[in-house]
């Protein structure tokens, strides 16, 4: 199952994670006029530093992280492991003060999840305990200011991953573990499951998803990108792919700019593609180099910048890359880092 190959990343990065030492940016930022700032992982598999950077240059949040960091409310939310803690944890940018949200020894935390608009914040729980020799499915847990201890996203502790906020904080989206399937919730916890699995993108103005489907779950294949309408719950394919795997599709926040990974079948490395929406043209590929596989691609808000993250499968590093599409800039941010998240 995907959530099992998910775990054992995250059981990879902590085992590596432990090791503390000083971070030490690689780059000096490049981004445009508007001066956007990036989190970002540091030399993941031994300190694991969270890097806020910018205009102003860098500055170090924290350490042991092992997954991507989000923004709520003036603070930084993030997950941390190592051989003794699980924590998640939130770090004021304005004062530098820490505040550990969760602190759970008997599971691994991950994919930190700040809603858009309130204090409300989802995370992923894996627990540490086997099932029949096998890794627990992984749960979604939520915490807020209202609420004195974290709980499940329902009684059940469904086995689910993959959660996302709509942009106007009305709906969540999240992966089922236990069959190929998705879920949207409501504002008033209502359920709606959709006969689809896959990586997904929100359009911006909340009314619509751009989901990469898992059209043959025996193989793994993902062959098309489609658009699922909220209103009228109907399926439109965006993208037929006969020749390659389509993942990881992430709409700019102007709606228009459509970029995902391609990777040939047979091929064990995916290159950035970008499609525009408004327009007829054939899809173009940004990145043409068959030695990284390139990933988790983001957009800047105001949808000129593109980062991703890219792996050197032989030599067992990551980075991060940008490129403005429009000009075919490209260049290297970060060496030894991974998941870039642009900040307002």
């Amino acid at each position: 199952m995907r959530w099992i190959i998910f775990l054992g990343i995250i059981a990879s990065l902590i085992g590596c994670g432990s090791v503390q030492s000083t971070a030490v940016p690689t780059s000096v930022p490049t981004f445009g006029s508007q001066g956007w700032r990036l989190s970002y992982v540091q030399q993941p598999l031994t300190s694991a530093h969270l890097i806020i950077s910018g205009v102003a240059g860098f500055r170090t949040i924290g350490a042991a992280v092992n997954g991507p960091a989000c923004f709520s409310q003036g603070r930084l939310v993030y997950t941390t492991a190592t051989s003794t803690t699980k924590r998640l944890v939130a770090s004021n940018l304005a004062n530098l003060q820490t505040q550990i949200l969760v602190d759970d020894p008997e599971a691994v935390l991950s994919q930190a999840t700040c809603h858009p608009t309130n204090d409300q914040l989802l995370y992923l729980r894996s627990p540490l305990a086997l099932i029949d020799d096998e890794p627990a499915p992984p749960s979604i847990w939520q915490i807020s200011a209202n609420l004195s201890q974290p709980q499940s996203l329902d009684v059940d502790q469904t086995p689910a991953l993959n959660q996302q906020w709509s942009p106007d904080g009305n709906w969540l989206i999240y992966e089922l573990a236990d069959r190929p399937q998705l879920v949207l919730q409501d504002v008033t916890g209502v359920t709606r499951e959709l006969t689809l699995t896959g990586t997904f993108t929100w359009q911006p103005d909340s009314q619509a998803l751009i989901i990469a489907q898992l059209t043959e779950p025996e193989t793994g294949r993902f062959g098309r990108l489609v658009r699922y309408d909220l209103a009228t719950e109907q399926l439109n394919v965006v993208l037929e792919s006969v020749d390659a795997d389509v993942y990881y599709p992430r709409l700019a926040p102007d709606g228009q700019q459509l970029a995902y990974i391609r990777r040939p079948l047979g091929a064990e490395l995916g290159e950035v593609w970008l499609l525009k929406l408004n327009n007829s043209i054939q899809p173009i590929q940004l990145t043409n180099d068959p030695q990284y596989d390139n990933f988790d691609p983001q957009w800047s808000p105001d949808s000129q910048q593109l980062v991703w993250s890219r792996l050197d499968p032989q030599q067992s590093r990551y980075s991060i890359w940008q490129q403005n599409p429009e000009t075919g800039n490209t260049s290297q941010f970060a060496d030894d880092a991974i998941w870039p998240r642009w900040l307002p």
